[in-house]
């Protein structure tokens, strides 16, 4: 009762200064007691993923396992919208910062998982979680293979905490009992962080639920648009994370027998990868008998194939009994040896296809014109 009437006074003061009305103390609680079930189940979410990697599966946060978190951003990169791809590559090339932002991100998940889910410090963690959510669309809000999976996330993460931004926690929550203490009436900035009653007006209030809504379904229909182009049409992708696709590049034939070259794999899905079962280099004149025709089994042979992995071990290119599997945003630099006595001349190509025959070919560079010895 003391509270109560403590709020009704300072409400009234400042109702009579700027001639508009403040919401109850009872008012607020009402609203974040009804906000309950947001604040829970997303608390929950954020605290689900940063606890799977600190408490349950620790490889996750381990940069020398092949299921380090860097995984997931290698094959989020091809997708990165507004010019950002590069500057994930750079970040996954840089071990120590790398290792800093997997720890870091995972932190601030774990915290504003457990603030929510207790209802403590809840305006702030809130304010956080939108940032969360906004990186999570930015950075992975494209993928998906059978469903939306990622973009919904992200977008219900975001309209959830932006709805306990507003309400804050109510009367389930640690925060009530700073309320109860009368913290928050003596430093009424504490209101901005926690919960209980915000010093604005009513009017103010509808305002800033207003603004947050606006907001909240701009960040949706925008990234919606952008991301699968599905407006005003049926469903497209920007980036096709269905049917795999490797960028060739810097394909070079050298004096020492062998032929570099360089393979991005900037497209697929990220649960399966590329799966390469046949590399041919040929001339580009027709008709022409090719230089190497490598099948799986050839393939799987070091003598004749070596890979260097960008990102290894987390995500690459790898030789298995019936193909070369390549993960999603991997990027690898495939050595491959000509057969002994094989001479090379005028305009080459390199064709590498797939498990469901799709093809893919890159003009060779030669560096001198003959290799037979």
């Amino acid at each position: 009762m003391t509270i109560s009437a403590t709020s009704n006074f300072t409400a009234g003061s400042v109702g009579e200064r700027t001639g508009e009305r403040l919401l109850s103390a009872s008012a607020w609680s009402a609203m974040g007691a009804a906000a309950l079930g947001s604040r829970l189940v997303l608390g929950w979410i954020y605290w689900g993923g940063a606890s799977r990697r600190f408490i349950y599966d620790l490889q996750k946060i381990d940069p020398a396992s092949p299921g380090y978190l860097a995984n997931k951003l290698v094959h989020a990169a091809p997708g990165v919208p507004f010019g950002l791809e590069g500057l994930m590559h750079w970040v996954l090339s840089q071990p120590l910062l790398l290792q800093i932002a997997v720890i870091g991100f995972s932190l601030v998940e774990l915290f504003v998982g457990i603030g929510l889910m207790i209802g403590f410090a809840t305006r702030l963690w809130s304010l956080i979680g939108l940032g969360l959510a906004a990186f999570l669309m930015i950075v992975f809000g494209w993928m998906g293979t059978t469903c939306l999976d990622e973009w919904t996330m992200a977008a219900c993460g975001f309209a959830m905490a932006s709805l306990t931004l507003v309400t804050g926690s109510g009367p389930y929550s640690v925060d009530q009992l700073l309320i109860n203490s009368g913290a928050n009436e003596r430093r009424p900035w504490l209101a901005w962080l926690t919960s209980g009653s915000l010093p604005i007006s009513e009017r103010a209030t509808l305002k800033l639920a207003a603004v947050l809504g606006v907001v909240s379904i701009a960040f949706t229909v925008f990234f919606y648009g952008y991301n699968f182009d599905a407006i005003y049409s049926h469903l497209g992708k920007r980036v096709d994370n269905l049917h795999p696709h490797v960028q060739m590049s810097q394909a070079t034939l050298t004096g020492d027998g062998r032929l570099s070259v360089h393979t991005y794999i900037n497209a697929g899905p990220d649960t399966q990868g590329l799966y390469v079962v046949r590399v041919v280099l040929s001339s580009a004149t027709a008709g022409a008998k090719p230089l190497f025709d490598y099948d799986a089994a050839a393939l799987k042979n070091k003598q004749t194939l070596t890979i260097a992995n960008r990102f290894a071990p987390w995500s690459g290119c790898k030789s298995l009994a019936y193909a070369v599997r390549c993960q999603l945003g991997s990027q690898a630099t495939w050595s491959l040896a000509l057969p002994a006595g094989t001479s090379a001349a005028g305009p080459l190509v390199l064709t590498l296809t797939d498990v469901e025959g799709v093809t893919f070919r890159t003009a060779v560079r030669v560096q001198i014109a003959s290799l037979a010895k």
